[in-house]
């Protein structure tokens, strides 16, 4: 069992054994992640056969295997297909486990410029005099989208598929970020503000981060610096932009990672070498450290309702998922 010193004195207390008794997701995350040890070990393939079986987990293969068979009606909504096939990912399963492959096959069904697109109609600004019409969010219509498309593919890619239809896709989001800028998505509601600010979306920024974390030509590319610009900007400016803020609702440990966070943009920036040093980094790992329990865990502030079943979803306990992920962010900033 190996254990960097640096980041577990962070902590108040040594987290790891009660998160070793807790849920199979984390457990398996911990072994691998934290502990180090092998993906042939025993207890890792005892905790990984524990995972697949989960029943949590298995409601969750069920449902995406009829890939968005509606559009969203906003874009934060936790029960969105792609945001659940990212958290499998995140647990760790993979192409090989059984449905993920043919759930694949659906997701990249429908692709425009390379991109992999999601179900529902683009927005456009209503005409003058012209009766608003609410879209059927059964039709059989796609758009793609900065903060939506690449997440199909960062699922994608963390389940290990890296075949032609998921290269064209991160070739794309590489190509759409050659600038500070990077892909934006111009629609009216917010195209007025980027005129006035010529700043990128905080949200399309660490979006793509988050692809070009797990590609080890982009990691610390210049795509990827270019990706951060928006973040730095964000912080610096003060105030929202593009409709994503910096109050209260942005300091929350909230998970899936769905919406712009403190969490979720902690969990992405500690993957880069590039970003260490950055006030910015800086600032979210101080909050994470500031808010542990005197035994070194930490509570979902935060829950979306319809996950209240999972560890995460309940706001009285502390969490093992959170813990994890604060756990796993402090070894990599201090490693």
């Amino acid at each position: 069992m190996t254990q960097n010193i640096s980041w577990l004195n962070k902590l108040n207390s040594n987290p790891i054994p009660w998160l070793l008794e807790s849920n199979p997701w984390t457990r398996y995350r911990i072994l691998l992640d934290l502990l180090d040890y092998s993906k042939d070990h025993k207890e890792v393939i005892t905790a990984r056969k524990e995972l697949i079986n989960h029943p949590f987990v298995n409601t969750i293969l069920t449902e995406l295997s009829d890939w968005m068979p509606k559009a969203a009606t906003r874009n934060n909504d936790p029960q969105i297909h792609y945001f659940k096939l990212r958290m499998l990912a995140d647990f760790g399963l993979s192409k090989r486990d059984k449905g993920i492959s043919a759930i694949k096959q659906k997701a990249i069904t429908h692709v425009i410029d390379n991109h992999f697109a999601c179900r529902g109609v683009e927005p456009s600004r209503p005409k003058k005099g012209e009766k608003y019409t609410k879209p059927n969010l059964l039709d059989d219509v796609w758009h793609i989208s900065p903060c939506n498309s690449p997440m199909i593919t960062y699922a994608l890619k963390a389940l290990g598929f890296d075949d032609a239809p998921v290269k064209k896709a991160i070739k794309a989001l590489r190509d759409a970020w050659n600038s500070e800028i990077g892909w934006f998505c111009h629609y009216f509601f917010v195209d007025s503000q980027f005129k006035r600010e010529q700043a990128g979306c905080p949200m399309a920024g660490l979006m793509a981060l988050e692809l070009f974390s797990l590609v080890p030509e982009l990691k610390e590319s210049i795509y990827a610096q270019n990706a951060f610009v928006p973040l730095v900007y964000h912080k610096n400016l003060g105030k929202s932009i593009y409709y994503f803020g910096r109050s209260k609702k942005f300091w929350t440990f909230k998970y899936p990672f769905v919406w712009y966070n403190g969490l979720y943009l902690v969990d992405v920036l500690s993957r880069f070498s590039f970003t260490k040093d950055s006030p910015l980094l800086s600032e979210c790992i101080n909050w994470i450290e500031s808010n542990q329990d005197s035994q070194g865990r930490f509570k979902a502030t935060s829950i979306f309702l319809p996950y209240k079943q999972w560890d995460f979803g309940q706001k009285k306990e502390p969490s093992p998922w959170i813990t994890f992920l604060c756990c796993r962010i402090l070894k990599r900033h201090y490693s």
